[in-house]
C-alpha cells in the first residue's frame, strides 16, 4: 500500500547535539579477555525498570488518519527524567524481545506477586471490549455473563441482554460489544473475573502494541536475559578501546567508511558504517584488536553521536525526527542502539548512552520504523585500554 505525500506527516524533537547523559548505575560484571577488562551489563539483573531515565523530553504525534492504518495509535510524549518504562510500548521492540509471548500468568512464574491485581493494574484491558475478549479468549463466548462479572456490569449499565452464551450476546447486541471497558471502574474487578485472561498471551488482545511497558504486572521487573527472546549479549565481538580524540578532530575525505564501525542502521536492523563528515567535527574512539594489525577492528573508529548524526529508520516513520538518529551501533540486537554520547581526553574516558525508537508492523505491510531518537539513556562508560563490546551489528 502506498501512502500520499501528506499522510506521512509524523513528528518528534530531540536536540541534534546530545549532552553527555549522567553515568549509568548499571548492575555489571567483570569481563576479561588475556590481560584485558570491561564491565559488561550484567543481563540477569537489569530490567526495563530498572534502567536510568531518559535524558531529553520528544514527541512523536500520527494523523489520525494513519492510526486505522496502524490498528494502534503509537503516539507518545515524555519528558526529561521520565522511566523508560513508561515511554516505550509493546509493539516497539515485540521483534527483540518477543515480549507479546508473555501472559499474566507466566510472567508471574519469573517474577512472583502476592499483590490482588485488578483488571486497572492490566493497563491495555481498558480499551478491550467484550468482542474483542471473545476473540482474544474464545473460552468466553461459552460462557454466560454471571460467569463475567464485569462484562455482566457492562451490559447491565447500557441495558443490554443478559440471557444465553456470551458469543451469542455480543451478536446481538452490537452496540454494548464494541463499548470498551475503560467505562467501568475497573479497579473494582479482580484479574480473576475474566476467566483466562491470566493464560492469555498479551500479542491476543486488540491494540497490545500501545501499551506501556509498566501497564503490564510484573513485565518491568523481568531481567532482559529471561525475555521469550534473550538479549544478545554483545561480547561476540570485542574490540580494545586504543586512544580517545576530542572534538578538535574533523571528518576527512580521505577516510571512508570501512575505517568506521559506527553508522547508520538501516532495513534488516543492521548497523550500516558511516565515515565523519569531511570537516565537521569528528570526535571518536580508536580500537584495537587481539589480532594485531592484521585483526578487523584495528583502527577502526566509533564516532560519537555528539558530533554526527546520521539518516535513520525504514518506512513511512523514517521521516520522524528530521529523518535522523545519532551514529552508532546495534550492539545487544535491535532493541536499542549504543550511540557514544562523548569523550574525554583527559581521562581517557569514553561514555555511552542507549536509544529506542518507535516501530509498527501494519497489517499486510512491512514494519516500519522511526530512527532511534528516543534517549540518551545513560549506559556503562569505556577507557582507554579496556575491552570495548562491540557485538555483530545486528
Amino acid at each position: 500500500m502506498k501512502f500520499p505525500k501528506y499522510l506521512l506527516i509524523a513528528t518528534a524533537l530531540i536536540p541534534l547535539t546530545l549532552s553527555a547523559p549522567s553515568r549509568a548505575d548499571t548492575p555489571t560484571i567483570t569481563y576479561s579477555q588475556g590481560k584485558y577488562k570491561t564491565q559488561a551489563p550484567n543481563w540477569s539483573r537489569i530490567t526495563w525498570g530498572n534502567l536510568p531515565p531518559v535524558q531529553e523530553s520528544g514527541y512523536l504525534t500520527i494523523p489520525n488518519n494513519l492510526i486505522s492504518v496502524f490498528g494502534y495509535d503509537p503516539s507518545r510524549s515524555w519528558s526529561a527524567g521520565q522511566k523508560v518504562d513508561s515511554v516505550v510500548m509493546l509493539g516497539d521492540t515485540d521483534d527483540a524481545f518477543g515480549m507479546s509471548n508473555f501472559s499474566l500468568e507466566s510472567i508471574n512464574l519469573l517474577i512472583p506477586t502476592t499483590n490482588k491485581l485488578t483488571l486497572k493494574d492490566f493497563g491495555l484491558m481498558q480499551w478491550q471490549t467484550p468482542k474483542t475478549l471473545v476473540k482474544a479468549i474464545p473460552s468466553l463466548g461459552n460462557l454466560t455473563l454471571k460467569q463475567v462479572p464485569p462484562l455482566a456490569a457492562l451490559f447491565s449499565q447500557n441495558g443490554g441482554f443478559s440471557n444465553g452464551r456470551i458469543s451469542q450476546v455480543v451478536r446481538s447486541n452490537l452496540q454494548i460489544a464494541n463499548l470498551p471497558l475503560g467505562k467501568l471502574d475497573l479497579s473494582k474487578y479482580s484479574i480473576d473475573s475474566i476467566p483466562g485472561l491470566r493464560q492469555t498471551q498479551l500479542g491476543q488482545f486488540q491494540s497490545w502494541q500501545q501499551s506501556y511497558i509498566n501497564q503490564v504486572p510484573g513485565l518491568n521487573q523481568i531481567p532482559f536475559d529471561k525475555m521469550p527472546q534473550p538479549i544478545n549479549s554483545g561480547v561476540g565481538v570485542v574490540g580494545v578501546a586504543s586512544v580517545v580524540l576530542g572534538t578538535s578532530e574533523k571528518g576527512d575525505a580521505k577516510v571512508g567508511n570501512n575505517y568506521f564501525i559506527s553508522g547508520s542502521v538501516v532495513r534488516g536492523d543492521q548497523t550500516l558504517p558511516v565515515a565523519c563528515y569531511p570537516g565537521q567535527e569528528c570526535s571518536y574512539m580508536e580500537l584495537g584488536d587481539f589480532a594485531g594489525s592484521s585483526g578487523g577492528l584495528y583502527g577502526k573508529r566509533w564516532v560519537s553521536g555528539s558530533s554526527q548524526q546520521v539518516k535513520g529508520g525504514y518506512g513511512f516513520l523514517a521521516a520522524v525526527n528530521g529523518g535522523f538518529e545519532p551514529t552508532g551501533r546495534l550492539v545487544y540486537g535491535s532493541g536499542f542502539k549504543v550511540a557514544l554520547t562523548g569523550v574525554n581526553e583527559s581521562t581517557g574516558t569514553a561514555d555511552f548512552g542507549l536509544f529506542f525508537r518507535i516501530c509498527a508492523r501494519p497489517p499486510f505491510m512491512d514494519k516500519t520504523c522511526t530512527p532511534y531518537f528516543i534517549g540518551p539513556i545513560p549506559w556503562i562508560s569505556t577507557h582507554e585500554n579496556d575491552l570495548v563490546i562491540v557485538g555483530n551489528g545486528r
